[in-house]
């Protein structure tokens, strides 16, 4: 949906850029409503559904950053915390000492944040006059990175420590 949603937005159909994304959105929901109803879940999912996340939001915010829809320092904000995010898990698991994936409340609302910024961005200059709300949106994600983006960087820290004192101990 990521590339759709891209076109869309350089061609400045932004009804349709709106659909997408709403759609890409909703469909995440109800195949995590799904997996957790019909007690499908998975260790390759619990990995794959949170990267999936930050591909989407983050092309999102690329393609809209890319065209001036939102401040660039906000896509900067959004796709540094999912990059590093990203880096600490892939970096732990190639070091043998791979952190459990365990989404928190505080990177759950960082991406309902994202996806209502974003979202109501793209409406905005669809058909809707949002201004008034898009403002605290855009706050609101832009703190809720910062928050959980420091709140995993310290578990990853505190689970390598972890790590460290228990093979210094084994070893």
């Amino acid at each position: 949906m990521a590339p759709v949603f891209f076109g869309l937005v350089a061609y400045k159909n932004m009804t349709w850029a709106f659909w997408v994304f709403f759609i890409g959105g909703l469909t995440d929901s109800l195949d995590g409503l799904l997996a957790r109803l019909l007690h499908q879940k998975s260790e390759l999912g619990k990995s794959l559904d949170p990267v999936a996340d930050k591909i989407f939001l983050s092309s999102a915010a690329l393609s809209l950053g890319w065209y001036g829809i939102i401040p660039r320092w906000v896509v900067i904000v959004f796709v540094t915390r999912d990059i590093l995010l990203i880096s600490g898990v892939v970096l732990l698991k190639l070091v043998d000492s791979p952190i459990p994936v365990e989404p928190h409340l505080l990177g759950k609302t960082t991406t309902g944040f994202q996806v209502f910024y974003l979202g109501f961005v793209v409406l905005n200059i669809s058909e809707y006059h949002l201004r008034p709300i898009i403002h605290p949106l855009q706050v609101l994600s832009v703190l809720f990175a910062f928050i959980s983006g420091g709140y995993y960087i310290v578990r990853g820290l505190s689970w390598v420590q972890k790590e460290k004192n228990g093979s210094s101990r084994h070893g």
